[in-house]
């Protein structure tokens, strides 16, 4: 059975350019969304087992998904590296993934998240 993911970020392009990276039998996008709104009401309809999430929304968003989807693995993909202000953010998730490592390390990490070991 693959790993559902749900992807929040506010660039169009990035999620499907993630989507694209991911499209394989291991991983599925359930949804996306741009907004940390969307992502709430994505994550409470879909249920996903990894939410990859840009930093937008902060540390109040990730404590709000965890109300919203307390089994779900969050996964912060930001542009920064944590020391250079996402600390909170960084202590808030389950992993923390610099964006222009993102392409190499995310499928790896999704699917150790998710309790499977990459194939």
């Amino acid at each position: 059975m693959p790993v559902r993911v749900f992807h929040g970020d506010d660039s169009d392009s990035y999620r499907h350019l993630i989507r694209e990276v991911l499209a394989m039998g291991e991983i599925e996008i359930v949804g996306g969304a741009a907004t940390p709104e969307g992502v709430i009401e994505g994550i409470a309809a879909e249920k996903p087992d990894v939410i990859l999430l840009d930093q937008f929304g902060g540390a109040a968003l990730i404590e709000a998904i965890r109300e919203a989807c307390p089994a779900a693995k969050v996964v912060v993909l930001s542009g920064y590296n944590p020391e250079d202000g996402d600390e909170d953010l960084a202590a808030q998730a389950d992993e923390y993934v610099i964006k222009s490592d993102a392409l190499t390390e995310l499928q790896g990490v999704i699917l150790r998240l998710a309790g499977q070991q990459p194939r």
